[in-house]
Parts: structure tokens; sequence; C-alpha cells
């Protein structure tokens, strides 16, 4: 667990963003990490029933999961088919936060035309403190239009309210009593605390989020996308890095893809198509996690809610036969 903590909560004396802890562990230089998304449970319908979440946190922790992400789902829409953890996206990360002691936490991700950006600009960067730093923020558009009016907000508008709250977000955090005038509100003669751990929290945009790519290459520090064909996927890829830079070198950005996954007891079953994503044994598995190493993607993010097997045996065999390919990054102690 994260405690007793030296923080540094008005920006003072920052680190560079090349020491993020949560950087560092959620990406190896040397490979692809695997991520998972929230919750750690395969269910028919929208509504998860959590059980067990804590320790099946913990377990993939110890396992080799490089980072848990958390989605920002308000409101049920039963049409939809899934409302995500449930829980709030700030305060389940929170407790996240003070469970774990490695594990890279994210939000894919936070829809920023719901919110006003001064109140994920400080749930945010409080994850960030609280986790020492182990926090990247996804943020996307919005895919569900029947939240929209629940907050007020037109559903029509959700590219240019994403980029104007993107703008206040990073505003408030990044500068010490910035003068901020935006549609979205005017601040000034205040500031923002706590500030980021380090001398900015990581941006992660999903999907195009209604933006283009080359926005997205110069305002976010990486791209969070979905599963596609993969000479598809392959040539996003390319493309992405030549708006970038290839990794390892000055100016990379990682690219992560969000898969669905069913892993079967039989280690040798054949891949079948399921809703955005396979249904498959490990070993078919392991060679699919090869190819999309082999392309690029710096991270995997599973999703297990297609899932027929419990999670924690899933868990325990990932761990024993595939984590071991997909080391994740560096902590904070191994670099020292």
């Amino acid at each position: 667990m994260t405690t007793n903590q030296d923080f540094n909560l008005t920006g003072a004396n920052q680190k560079p963003l090349s020491e993020h802890p949560g950087m560092r562990y959620a990406y190896n230089p040397n490979g692809m990490t695997i991520g998972v998304i929230a919750p750690f449970e395969g269910f028919q319908g929208p509504v998860p029933t959590m059980k067990d979440h804590a320790q099946l946190v913990r377990k993939a922790e110890e396992g080799g999961i490089a980072q848990f992400w958390v989605r920002d789902v308000p409101l049920l829409d039963p049409r939809f088919g899934d409302t995500g953890q449930v829980f709030d996206t700030y305060t389940y990360l929170g407790y996240l936060s003070a469970i774990t002691e490695k594990i890279a936490l994210g939000t894919a991700s936070s829809v920023l035309p719901l919110r006003h950006p001064l109140d994920i600009a400080k749930a945010s960067a409080s994850v960030d403190q609280l986790s020492g730093g182990r926090f990247t923020l996804g943020v996307a558009s919005g895919d569900r239009p029947v939240e929209f009016p629940a907050y007020g907000k037109n559903h029509a508008d959700r590219g240019e309210l994403f980029r104007e709250s993107l703008e206040f977000i990073q505003r408030a955090q990044n500068e010490s009593f910035p003068e901020i005038d935006s549609p979205l509100g005017t601040m000034s003669g205040a500031d923002l605390l706590p500030k980021p751990t380090h001398q900015r929290l990581p941006v992660f945009v999903t999907g195009t989020s209604r933006q283009t790519p080359e926005w997205i290459a110069k305002n976010a520090d990486g791209w969070l996308y979905y599963t596609l064909p993969p000479q598809q996927q392959a040539q996003n890829i390319e493309a992405w890095r030549q708006m970038t830079a290839p990794k390892g070198e000055p100016g990379w950005k990682p690219f992560n893809q969000a898969t669905y996954f069913d892993i079967v007891e039989d280690p040798k079953a054949a891949p079948t198509q399921i809703h955005q994503g396979l249904r498959l044994g490990r070993e078919a598995l392991l060679e699919f996690l090869m190819f999309w190493q082999s392309i690029g993607i710096d991270q995997l993010m599973i999703n297990f809610k297609s899932s027929t097997r419990p999670v924690g045996d899933v868990l325990d065999e990932m761990a024993e036969y595939i984590l071991p390919h997909f080391p994740a990054g560096q902590t904070a102690a191994q670099k020292n």
C-alpha cells in the first residue's frame, strides 16, 4: 500500500514526466505489457456483481498485470449493455490506490463533456498524488447519448466540449494561478490544488473522441484504441509512429488496444470471434499477443466481461503461462 508519503501538493519542483511511476510501470521499453479493464468478472446483462474485486485487483498486481483501467459510466442505459464497474470512477480509484502498491491506475475513460473540467482536474490529480504518481488520465468524448441531456449537455456538441474541457484541465493542473477565459468557465485569482506529482498528468485519448489523429498526436501522451483487423491496426500504429516517434526515441507515445477475451480451460482451444474480441485457449492467446506485440502495440488491455470462467482462475493461468512473456516496466524501487 502507498503510505507515509511526502506530498508535493503545490507543484513546486515537479519531476519530469519521464520519471512518472505509472508510465514507467505500465510500459516496458522492450515489449508489450498487459493491462486489464474493470470489472474483474464475466457477467450477463449490464450490471456486474463486483464480488471479490479487491482480492482480484491484488491478485492481478501480484501476477504481473501492468495497469488497471477504470471506466466512467455515470448512468445505466440497459440498451447499451454494460455499466462498467458501477462505482464512481475517482472514488473507486482512490480506494484502489490504497490497496495496491505498484500497478499503474488509469481511466478508460473519463467522459469530459459530462463533467466540469475543474472537477476532473482535481479528482485526477488527487488520485495521482494518493497513488504515489501511478495514475494516467484516459479521456473520451462519450458514446452514450442518453447521458448527455441528464447533464444538460448536447450530444452533438461533444467534440468541441471535449477539446475545451481538456485544455481547461491541463491549464488548471499545469499552471500556477492560471488566467482562464473559457466557454466552460472563467478562472482568475485562484489556483487548483493538488497539482499532479510530475510536470503533467499523462493523458490518453480514447478512439478518435471526434478529433483528428494529428490533433491527438499533438495533445495526448498516448492513444487508447479498439480492436481492428490486423492489417488495419498495423497501419494505424505505423501512422501513429510517424506522427509521434518510434519506441525508445524521444517523442514516443504509447499505443494501446482494448480487447474482450474469454480464455477457456482447454489450452489448445482454437480462437472464435465474440463481441469485440475472442474466445480461445491460452496457446492461441499467446500467439495473438505475440503478433500484436510484433506490430507495435505497447499495451493490450483485457476486458473480461465475456469470460465464462472465474476470473481469478484465469489470472492464475495467465500469471504462470502468459505474463512472463509480457513483463511490466520498472517500479521506482527497481529504478533506484
